[in-house]
């Protein structure tokens, strides 16, 4: 065997096939044994090959190239554990983080419904003048010009609006969202 191990860290293919087809059956059953599927035994087989033909010149003449294949196969064995276990962490993670998106994504959405229902009670122009206000972060005088009304009818809107709301403080989300935006 020491010969087709010289020859294969001179790129000899023929050496390399032969190897490969002396020890392919064996290295399959070593990965069929630890992963329990044909796929991915197959798979690992290709790549410990493959690694056995790229790291070539790193083998030892000193040592039989069953041996140094099967090591080679070991590692390709942990990685594709490893692999796997990084795999099944981001996905949980993934998935964690996906469902708590969801969760906050669904009382955003009831906090808006609360809020839209709790202010379509406010007159039509104390709504917008709040809204535009509280939600859109717009000043009084800004408001007053786009209304056409005073900022001090501006002022006394939100304050009425904000003693009607107030009425309604069995909503603890709208409150604290309202208090929020003050």
């Amino acid at each position: 065997m020491l010969n087709y191990i010289q020859n294969i860290k001179e790129g000899d293919h023929v050496s390399f096939e032969i190897v490969f087809k002396l020890w392919h059956k064996k290295v399959y059953a070593y990965f069929f044994k630890k992963t329990a599927s044909e796929d991915q035994a197959t798979e690992l087989t290709q790549l410990a090959f493959i690694k056995l033909w790229n790291f070539k010149h790193t083998l030892s003449e000193e040592h039989p190239i069953d041996l140094q294949l099967f090591k080679i196969a070991k590692t390709t064995l942990l990685d594709y554990f490893r692999k796997l276990a990084n795999d099944e962490r981001n996905l949980k993670l993934y998935y964690h983080k996906a469902a708590g998106e969801v969760n906050e994504q669904d009382r955003s959405f009831e906090t808006r419904q609360q809020l839209d229902q709790v202010l379509n009670v406010l007159p039509p122009t104390r709504k917008k003048v709040f809204v535009l206000n509280r939600l859109h972060g717009y000043s009084y005088k800004e408001i007053s010009e786009q209304l056409s009304i005073s900022p001090r009818t501006v002022e006394k809107h939100i304050s009425l609006a904000l003693k009607q709301l107030n009425s309604y403080s069995s909503i603890p989300a709208i409150i604290f969202l309202i208090r929020f935006l003050n």
